[in-house]
């Protein structure tokens, strides 16, 4: 009854916090003003944080509930839960929000915490289990358990979780977004901006959904296929992070429509956000690929030990 009613409660807090948010114009990130005090320049719409609490309570609700666990959530893995939850609350509501509708290049941090970073580290916390014992029962019976027996759910997730599309999905919301025109309109305006959020934060989790599979999920793809899945994102990634940062004209224009905080040149700021976007991304890419060989590698030997003392 408890959660029941606390459910009722965050769910009505969300619907009132969607009216009130889209009352009155905003911009797309809620925008700073030269000589403003950085440490208090945090983002104004409570939406997601009400959203991230309420996932982390979910999550917990679920490890109370869950008595004698066929895997249990072990102590690293709850933290690597919870801070992938404060990567998300650090993209969309710290000083890096309304500094990303001033500079490209701490658009690319953002990015980089939505995309990459903060749904890692979520799926690195195992919360299949913990979030689903932690819904609302008739949630759970009457929409939830349906919804996964039902044929046509059931191919729609094989369907997007078909490597080849999901590769494309990751890669391919990064170069749309990234497209200048779709780029600045997506800076000037508040909705078209959370649809970019809302994909990139998808299609991070749709990505590492396939590499990372702690019980009871199991990812589609054998070890060897996953790091060749991790390496194919590195080339990509780099043609467009070189592409922006060798450009010698300026491509995404809407950002200096703003005054710049830090007097920051724009050229500059667009280059820097091309090498953020260009290492940093490949970075991350290539210690995932080298930990899931690690992982690999010690499967291999926990198979050979079973075989052994079975032969």
């Amino acid at each position: 009854m408890k959660t029941r009613r606390l459910f009722a409660i965050s769910t009505f807090a969300i619907v009132l916090t969607l009216i009130l948010g889209h009352a009155t114009p905003v911009y797309a990130h809620g925008g700073i003003e030269v000589g403003d005090n950085l440490w208090f320049a945090w983002s104004k719409n409570p939406l997601p944080s009400l959203l991230i609490l309420l996932t982390g309570y979910i999550y917990l609700n679920g490890l109370k509930k869950w008595h004698n666990p066929s895997h249990p959530i072990n102590n690293w893995q709850r933290v690597c839960f919870f801070s992938g939850l404060a990567c998300i609350f650090i993209a969309l509501q710290s000083p890096i929000d309304p500094l990303a509708e001033h500079q490209f290049s701490m658009h690319q941090v953002q990015h980089l915490l939505l995309r990459m970073l903060g749904p890692l580290l979520i799926l690195l916390g195992a919360p299949l289990t913990p979030i689903l014992k932690g819904l609302p029962k008739p949630l759970l019976m009457k929409v939830i358990k349906p919804s996964v027996r039902n044929r046509y759910a059931r191919l729609i997730y094989y369907k997007l979780t078909n490597p080849v599309l999901t590769t494309a999905i990751f890669m391919g919301s990064l170069y749309v977004w990234q497209i200048p025109i779709i780029h600045n309109l997506a800076v000037r305006s508040d909705i078209i901006h959370e649809v970019m959020h809302i994909s990139m934060l998808f299609s991070g989790l749709l990505f590492w959904w396939l590499v990372i599979d702690p019980k009871p999920h199991r990812s589609r793809l054998h070890y060897g296929l996953r790091v060749l899945y991790l390496g194919l994102i590195v080339l990509p990634n780099t043609l467009l992070g070189a592409i922006i940062s060798f450009s010698p004209g300026l491509l995404y224009e809407a950002y200096y429509e703003f005054p710049q905080p830090f007097g920051s040149n724009a050229l500059l700021d667009q280059q820097v956000g091309g090498l953020t976007l260009w290492m940093i991304g490949d970075m991350m890419s290539i210690i995932a690929a080298g930990l899931t060989m690690i992982v690999w590698y010690k499967h291999e030997q926990r198979q050979d030990i079973f075989l052994q003392e079975n032969i």
